[in-house]
């Protein structure tokens, strides 16, 4: 990937990272004016999280396209920008509104399995950090255990009942 294209896509991620968040906190804000409404408790967490990784991840990509450190800031800023507007919206479509707006159920099932890659992508971010490898072969059962209890987190809560 050019540096233009890598470019373009870190600022469309953290873009679109942003847009989630005000979105999120919009309904947010509609849903503390109902009485009933359940407060979605990741969501000082997760605007924290999308703010400052996006602008991390952006900085990191357009600046060292080929850096795998700045695209799994970009893709945690987004994935919790995605949990805390499913969160806020699955609240609001189906407290607030009765379930009359779509999509409500699938939101709050996205909200349910979620926050498992992106606390898996941050485990990555760790094992990979300054340089964007592994400090030695011997961490590579160890990141492949991330990935694969990332897998079988994300099945599991996804699937549970």
């Amino acid at each position: 990937m050019g540096t233009r294209a890598a470019a373009w896509l870190a600022w469309s991620v953290c873009a679109l990272s942003l847009i989630l968040i005000s979105l999120g906190l919009l309904f947010l804000v509609l849903n503390r004016s109902h009485p009933v409404a359940p407060a979605f408790e990741f969501a000082f967490r997760a605007t924290v999280i999308t703010a400052s990784c996006s602008s991390v991840g952006v900085l990191i990509a357009t600046r060292r396209p080929a850096h795998p450190i700045g695209w799994l800031f970009g893709v945690v800023g987004l994935l919790s920008g995605v949990h805390l507007f499913s969160g806020e919206y699955a609240v609001y479509a189906l407290v607030v509104e009765g379930g009359s707006m779509p999509g409500g159920r699938v939101a709050a099932w996205i909200t349910c399995w979620l926050w498992v890659p992106i606390n898996a992508l941050l485990a990555f971010v760790a094992l990979l950090f300054p340089d964007g490898k592994l400090s030695s072969p011997r961490w590579r059962p160890l990141a492949w255990l991330n990935g694969a209890m990332a897998v079988a987190g994300a099945s599991a809560a996804a699937f549970l009942p």
